[in-house]
C-alpha cells in the first residue's frame, strides 16, 4: 500500500514522503496511533531568488503550498481510510475543527517538525523552523497519522547545524528571533517569540541552507 500511495502523492506534488513509527510517543500526541505519515512539497528555487532580490513581501507561493500540503494530507487520509484503515489529517483546518490547536499557545500536540525529525529529515533551525541539507528551510509540510501497518524509517536525531550562524536574527525586523541552539526537550519560546512574528518569511529565505537550495537550483 505504502508504494502505491507513495506514487499517487508524487504525481499530486509531493516531493517527499516520510513513515513514522509514534507508539512511544504519548497518548496526547499519538492520539492512539501508531505511524505517521509526513508529506512535503519544496517551495520553488525561483520563488526564493525573487524574494531574495527583490526584498519584497510575497507570500502567495507559500500560502499556497502550505494549502497544497494539507490538501495532500486530507487525501490521503481519505486513501488510507478506503482501505479499511483509520487515519486523521493534520491539516491546518482539521486540527482547529477538533480542537487540537491552542490558539492561547500556538501549539500543537504533535508538530509536523517532530514527525520530520523523527524521520531525519532535518533539525530546528535558530529560525525554529526546520532546516534540511537539501532545501534549507524552503519546505511546506502536513502530517497524517493512521493505524494502518505501514514500515517506518525513523532515524536518529539530526542536531542543529547552524554553529554561530546568525542570519535569521539579523535579518529579523520584528526582533522575535533570540539566536538560540535548538536542544532536544527545549521550549520554543526560548528560541523565538511567535506571539510577535509577523512571518515576513525573511528568516526563511535568507537562511544559507535555503540560500544554498536556490543556488544549486538556479542558473542565477
Amino acid at each position: 500500500m505504502l508504494n502505491e500511495l507513495v506514487s499517487e502523492l508524487n504525481i499530486r506534488g509531493a516531493n517527499f514522503v516520510k513513515t513514522v513509527d509514534i507508539c512511544m510517543l504519548s497518548a496526547n500526541q499519538n492520539r492512539g496511533y501508531s505511524v505517521a505519515l509526513l508529506i512535503g512539497i519544496v517551495l520553488s528555487p525561483g520563488y526564493i531568488f525573487r524574494l531574495s532580490k527583490e526584498n519584497i513581501l510575497d507570500k502567495s507561493e507559500f500560502s499556497e503550498t502550505e494549502n497544497s500540503a494539507d490538501k495532500l494530507a486530507e487525501w490521503t487520509a481519505d486513501f488510507i481510510n478506503a482501505k479499511g484503515y483509520k487515519a486523521f489529517a493534520q491539516s491546518e483546518r482539521n486540527l482547529c475543527l477538533h480542537g487540537f490547536y491552542d490558539e492561547m499557545t500556538k501549539t500543537t500536540p504533535l508538530p509536523h517538525k517532530v514527525i520530520a525529525i523523527m524521520a531525519g529529515l532535518g533539525w530546528i533551525g535558530k529560525n525554529n523552523l526546520l532546516v534540511t541539507q537539501e532545501y534549507g528551510s524552503a519546505t511546506c509540510m502536513c502530517t497524517v497519522l493512521t493505524n494502518a501497518p505501514l514500515p517506518t524509517e525513523n532515524t536518529p536525531i539530526v542536531m542543529p547545524k547552524c554553529g554561530k550562524c546568525s542570519v535569521c536574527k539579523s535579518v529579523c525586523q520584528a526582533d522575535v528571533i533570540h539566536g538560540s541552539t535548538w536542544k532536544i526537550g527545549m521550549n520554543r519560546d526560548l528560541i523565538v517569540d511567535v506571539y510577535h512574528c509577523d512571518s515576513c518569511l525573511k528568516c526563511l529565505i535568507n537562511c544559507p541552507w535555503t540560500q544554498k537550495y536556490m543556488r544549486n537550483n538556479t542558473s542565477a
